[in-house]
């Protein structure tokens, strides 16, 4: 400003005046909501290709973005595209519908709750949509006939909406409709077609019977990258969370969100890598052709890489931290999973001595083998009383331990009759530590 002249300065002076005068109106207000405000979840319906781009491109494909006509021109197209209903109250209540629906299909892309089937029904959803908000963020939410910046405290899925404090004194906080909140930040965008299960995923739990082969998921349950910790539901219904001191659910605050970070990230570089994949695909199909691929392909690829390397580097400090979490919040129940496994493998070998006084079996190999064998099934029977989620993976070292025994000629039949019975039971002792009943 100090080199303008001071007329100018003057001029813009007033100008800045009468224009704030303007905006105190609430009338002038109201405007500036209306012409201007689009919240994450209406930018990509509201900003995107409406349907009179559409229409230009389907029947005149050869005129392209930014292209200058005269007003002539601009009217024989609109004639010929014929003349639109407007301004009637169906034209306004269709227009509505069509806007709830849009943003109803964005949510449940969000959440991850679309199937690769139903990929037809979501072709008028741009490709690309926003993340759900995450707490902390700070915002612009439209309460009480103004705009008014805060920070999201929480997030509720089952409403669509967030729970904003405001910084304005007096304000409060307030939940406010996701369709009212605008990111001051940048929003993290997501590939639609990345956000789609296949058809194969469940959205219920595992049947065990359905599993064929060990070792493998017959289906998984869909993961949300903006869950957040209302999703999970209460044990019993005297729970009351005591986020106060520190503890959720009876699990630290600090370690869930390394959990969630965790979360998050993985998602994220699930979508780089799905850039990268694309982006080799389009570079050896340029090189099969001899084509030579720009530097602008180079940078963005370069740029690909890097993004990657930085988010190796931040899950590799955010998993050493959740280690660190897991050894000194979990380790009193690890350390009672392998005192059970001890106890299930002396109550085992007591057992085999008893019956061995009737059978007097005197080959140790053996021996050994029905004693891990029976160890083995105590410890499945303590796992579900105890319902411990630590002893699963001691439980997996027992069975590697008893395969590692096994003979190379009968490992076929280990499989077949061990190996498969013990998947079904391990899939349905994870199902009952996962999903107790009351």
């Amino acid at each position: 400003m100090d080199n303008i002249s001071t007329p100018e300065k003057r001029t813009a002076l007033g100008v800045g005046i009468k224009l704030s005068n303007f905006l105190k109106q609430p009338k002038a207000h109201k405007w500036c909501y209306n012409e201007w405000f689009y919240s994450n979840i209406d930018r990509p319906i509201f900003l995107g290709d409406n349907d009179f781009t559409a229409c230009l491109q389907e029947t005149y494909p050869d005129i392209k973005a930014g292209t200058k006509l005269t007003k002539f021109q601009w009217a024989q197209i609109r004639r010929s595209l014929g003349k639109p209903r407007r301004c009637s109250s169906r034209f306004f209540e269709e227009e509505r519908v069509a806007v709830y629906s849009k943003r109803e299909k964005i949510r449940q892309l969000q959440h991850r709750k679309v199937k690769e089937s139903d990929k037809e029904k979501y072709k008028d959803i741009p490709d690309k949509i926003p993340a759900v908000l995450i707490i902390g963020t700070k915002v612009t939410a439209h309460i009480q006939g103004g705009l008014f910046v805060g920070q999201i405290d929480a997030v509720d899925h089952s409403t669509h909406s967030y729970r904003i404090r405001f910084d304005r004194p007096g304000l409060g906080t307030h939940t406010v409709p996701d369709y009212e909140v605008l990111s001051n930040e940048e929003c993290d965008m997501m590939s639609k077609d990345n956000l789609m299960l296949p058809d194969h995923t469940c959205t219920t739990h595992c049947n065990p019977t359905n599993c064929t082969r060990v070792g493998t998921r017959s289906c998984s349950t869909p993961t949300d990258s903006s869950t957040s910790l209302s999703d999970v539901s209460p044990p019993s219904s005297s729970y009351t969370p005591n986020i106060a001191s520190g503890y959720l659910g009876g699990y630290p605050v600090t370690f869930l969100r390394c959990i969630v970070k965790m979360s998050k990230l993985l998602h994220v570089k699930g979508d780089l890598l799905a850039q990268l994949k694309h982006l080799n695909g389009d570079i050896e199909k340029k090189l099969s052709f001899k084509e030579e691929v720009s530097s602008d392909v180079q940078l963005m690829y370069a740029t690909l890489v890097l993004d990657l390397d930085k988010l190796n580097k931040m899950l590799q400090y955010t998993m050493t931290e959740l280690q660190a979490h897991c050894k000194t919040h979990l380790g009193a129940e690890t350390l009672e999973a392998a005192a059970v496994k001890t106890e299930c493998m002396n109550t085992a070998a007591d057992l085999v001595d008893q019956a061995n006084q009737l059978i007097r079996v005197n080959n140790e190999k053996v021996k050994s083998f029905v004693t891990e064998l029976t160890a083995l099934l105590v410890q499945i029977e303590r796992l579900s009383h105890t319902k411990n989620p630590c002893s699963m993976p001691v439980l997996n070292e027992s069975i590697k331990n008893l395969r590692a025994i096994v003979h190379p000629s009968n490992l076929h039949s280990f499989q077949d009759n061990i190996e498969v019975p013990l998947a079904h039971i391990q899939a349905r002792l994870k199902q009952d530590i996962l999903s107790p009943t009351e």
